[in-house]
């Protein structure tokens, strides 16, 4: 078993990061004997364990009393590693100096290391120069800037436990964030934020897609960014614009069902309120948020799409800001769809430090606004969906790509062959950590004047050949939240589920044992992660599974 022992601010925090990284533990109990102790900030005088891990930013009594040196670095500067990974520190940041073992794995750019692991008497310290907890509540609260973007640090900080605990020989289970027989989860979701070219006319939108389809398109052209066939279709799509009105042709907006042939499972977010802006923070009301199209107009593609087994969830106007909205949102979706689970994305992403308590009360299954407009990557710093602070059962699915902030001019404005390039990047970290991959592509941007429909239909064929589950964005809050419900023994095994209820449809969860030993070959080696020796069950049967790699 292993035992936390920490402030009680950061007890909340402490509990969440054992939802991601999902073991047998406990809150630190005086007398009790543990296999491993984790430390942040104190550290109880009566320690039984063989391993003690130290986290803390500020001296303690336990450095003074071994010699150890804290020295304080400015974390907005200095930037630890872990093996090949940067990990950006957002609370305090020590270097630990000492004449034991440096534990290397674990570095800063100065000469000295950020860890350091001492012997006294059979027990192992290892200290570490930052308090884990806090750092956290910070991902999980507020985020991380744009620059970190790429790093999911949450994972890593998990990593680093879980290499630590292996590399001293501690058994233990663990329940992964990946679904039996995949490597990970992925959710195409489209925000609907137009849905016809005829519902504009002369407003801001169609003026934007008239300069971006001509002259936006030909610059393009040269600088690579598009063809010579889709600048011709463009322009294709603005001679057609007076037959579209007279409804002579189809309208090259309304392709929501397009999806649903590229996709394997499909969330679509729909505004429930057509010509309401809703307000910001500060009060003022932004014209240009507003929809044009309202449900009625949209209700022969929601057929389909639920026909389909496709999910309806809300692109949220003011369900941020106001409870009472929130639930107005939701039971308007919710007339459509009659699930009794929806779930939410707030229109350009508003939210704020109360937003997901006011989505909680409103009834909501799960949020997944937690992402950047300018940039892709990992606001909250995981992969995985996790409980934001002061919810009962919300569930947050992070947002990690989506198609404006990789093509848009004003954001990151790659080339397709560049932001493939960021793709591959993170499938790599799915891979690796396992978790949810969300994708937005909204619902034009496979039409003119975007024509982003070869780089999606690309996208969709690489995540499918790496071997993950495609599921709506309800089946991930649910298998994520079936995950949440693992109890474990009292002697740290004999894992199970708290509810006996099955979830027809979803995939199991797998259970991974570490049995206190390491392989030979390379578990030491600075610049690869810990090779251990484990095996895998599911959860609900003894029948062994193939190893993930």
């Amino acid at each position: 078993m292993i035992a936390v022992a920490t402030n009680p601010e950061h007890r909340a925090a402490a509990s969440e990061f054992f939802e991601l990284f999902k073991i047998a533990w406990e809150f630190y109990r005086s007398g009790e004997e543990y296999d491993a102790v984790i430390c942040c900030g104190i550290i109880p005088s009566d320690i039984r364990a063989s391993l003690v891990l130290v986290y803390a930013s500020d001296e303690l009594s336990f450095d003074r009393e071994h010699q150890l040196r804290v020295l304080q670095q400015d974390h907005s500067r200095e930037l630890p590693s872990y093996r090949r990974w940067r990990l950006p520190v957002y609370g305090g940041l020590a270097s630990i100096i000492c004449n034991g073992k440096r534990h290397d794995a674990i570095a800063g750019k100065t000469k000295y290391s950020i860890a350091t692991e001492i012997k006294v008497g059979a027990q192992s310290f290892i200290r570490i120069g930052y308090d884990l907890f806090a750092e956290v509540r910070h991902l999980l609260f507020k985020g991380q800037p744009a620059r970190f973007a790429h790093v999911p640090v949450i994972e890593i900080h998990i990593t680093i436990v879980r290499n630590i605990l292996v590399e001293h020989q501690i058994p233990f289970e663990e329940v992964p964030p990946v679904p039996a027989g995949y490597n990970f989860i992925v959710c195409l979701t489209h925000d609907v934020d137009h849905f016809a070219i005829r519902n504009h006319k002369c407003d801001h939108t169609m003026l934007g897609f008239l300069y971006r389809a001509s002259i936006g398109s030909m610059w393009e052209l040269l600088c690579g960014k598009k063809s010579l066939r889709q600048v011709a279709r463009n322009w294709l799509a603005i001679l057609s614009l007076p037959l579209i009105y007279l409804r002579i042709l189809p309208d090259f907006w309304s392709k929501l069902e397009r999806y649903l042939e590229l996709d394997h499972a499909s969330t679509f977010f729909i505004v429930p309120k057509k010509g309401e802006a809703g307000t910001t923070a500060g009060g003022a009301r932004l014209a240009r948020r507003a929809v044009r199209y309202d449900l009625s107009q949209l209700q022969t593609s929601l057929n389909e799409i639920l026909a389909h087994r496709g999910e309806i969830g809300v692109h949220g106007i003011d369900a941020w800001r106001d409870t009472a909205e929130a639930r107005k949102e939701r039971e308007q979706i919710q007339a459509l769809t009659h699930n009794p689970e929806v779930g939410v994305r707030m229109h350009w992403l508003f939210f704020d430090s109360e937003s997901a308590g006011k989505l909680d009360e409103a009834g909501f299954l799960y949020d997944s606004t937690v992402g950047y407009n300018e940039t892709v990557g990992y606001r909250a710093g995981t992969t995985q969906a996790f409980r934001p602070f002061g919810t009962k059962r919300l569930l947050e699915l992070p947002l990690h790509i989506m198609d404006t902030a990789l093509f848009y001019p004003a954001h990151l404005n790659l080339s397709p062959k560049q932001a493939m390039m960021r793709v591959n990047d993170m499938v790599d970290n799915m891979r690796q950590f396992g978790g949810l991959l969300m994708v937005n592509w909204h619902d034009r941007s496979i039409a003119p004047e975007r024509l982003w429909d070869d780089f999606y239909a690309e996208l969709v064929e690489k995540l499918e050949s790496a071997g993950v589950w495609f599921c709506t964005a309800a089946e991930a809050a649910r298998w994520f939240r079936r995950r949440r419900e693992v109890t474990f023994g009292t002697n740290g095994s004999e894992a199970a589920l708290a509810s006996g209820r099955s979830e027809a449809g979803l995939p199991g969860l797998r259970i991974r044992s570490y049995h206190g030993e390491q392989r030979s070959q390379s578990c030491a080696a600075k610049d690869r992660p810990t090779d251990p020796s484990f095996s895998e069950v599911l959860l609900d049967g003894a029948k062994e599974i193939a190893r993930a790699i």
